[in-house]
């Protein structure tokens, strides 16, 4: 006789659904987008911090080529007049900070057939653009209302100043200095230049210049006046 097995009652299984009540999902969603602003927060403030950092840099890197090239053009001064061919003059060393700051003959360049002697005649200028802006011209035959080889050094320029030494041993902007009398070929001894940005920051430099004046003779071991040259 087969064995019955035991009947298994038939009894309701409830399941318990769980989810968001309307207060949670809003709730939720209102930290998403909070956390969503801060995350976009701190997106933003690594990528200026990276822009800051490059600019930072490339102006870095501008302003030290523009002192390497000063320095260069300074460290071939030539006791050398500038005749631009129609009649004018100018002395070998001549400042103006109200007009064009600074102008100057320079050694030591290459030898070409435009410019047969290497010595060129450089202008430093603050442009309206406030740029530092430096302009070369061949030695001879050239006039300055050509506005020669043009060379943008530096932007965001607020001032330049520029300051030689005189006989009396005082930093003086004019040269020739205007209580002293001295020779259209006089060079100063030492040069200062001062560079002051648009956002404040300033660097300044003493540079070494070419102690010649042949009214009073060259100081020191510098005597003669032919030793120009060999600085190039």
């Amino acid at each position: 006789m087969a064995k019955q097995l035991p009947s298994r009652s038939k009894s309701p299984i409830y399941k318990t659904q769980s989810g968001f009540t309307l207060v949670e999902a809003v709730v939720s969603l209102m930290l998403l987008a909070v956390m969503a602003v801060m995350s976009y927060q701190a997106v933003e403030v690594i990528l200026g911090a990276n822009e800051r950092s490059r600019s930072t840099s490339s102006n870095e890197a501008q302003l030290h080529r523009a002192w390497q090239i000063i320095n260069r053009d300074i460290f071939h001064l030539r006791p050398r007049v500038f005749a631009d061919g129609l009649g004018s003059k100018e002395p070998a060393y001549l400042t103006d900070p109200d007009q064009f700051g600074v102008r100057f003959s320079r050694g030591g360049g290459p030898l070409t057939a435009y410019n047969p002697t290497g010595v060129s005649r450089i202008e430093y200028r603050l442009n309206a653009d406030n740029q530092l802006e430096r302009r070369s011209w061949p030695i001879t035959g050239t006039s300055l209302n050509d506005d020669g080889n043009r060379l943008i050094l530096l932007d965001n320029v607020e001032n330049v100043d520029i300051e030689q030494l005189s006989r009396a041993k005082q930093f003086v902007p004019d040269w020739p200095p205007l209580n002293e009398t001295h020779s259209t070929l006089s060079l100063p001894r030492m040069i200062q230049v001062t560079i002051t940005m648009l956002n404040g920051s300033e660097t300044s430099r003493l540079i070494p210049g070419l102690d010649f004046d042949p009214q009073v003779g060259r100081s020191g071991s510098d005597s003669n006046a032919n030793d120009s040259d060999d600085r190039e």
